[in-house]
């Protein structure tokens, strides 16, 4: 997975970049389906924090 981190000008993480083939793995995996466009559910925030999580640099399998 090519992530590429998004950040304003002090340094801070503020966004990610994925790939449209990543984001339909990650909604595969993680069984992500969006109700509504532009509103985000409970279960979209957890998917997504969790496929985060693994995507950092520096974790676990992704060095």
């Amino acid at each position: 997975m090519d992530v590429k981190y998004l950040s304003d000008d002090k340094g801070k993480i503020t966004g990610v970049f994925l790939s449209i083939e990543d984001w339909e793995q990650l909604q595969k995996q993680y069984s992500i389906s969006l109700d509504a466009a532009g509103a985000p559910s409970a279960q979209l925030q957890n998917g997504l924090s969790a496929a985060l999580a693994k995507a950092k640099p520096g974790a676990a399998g992704n060095e």
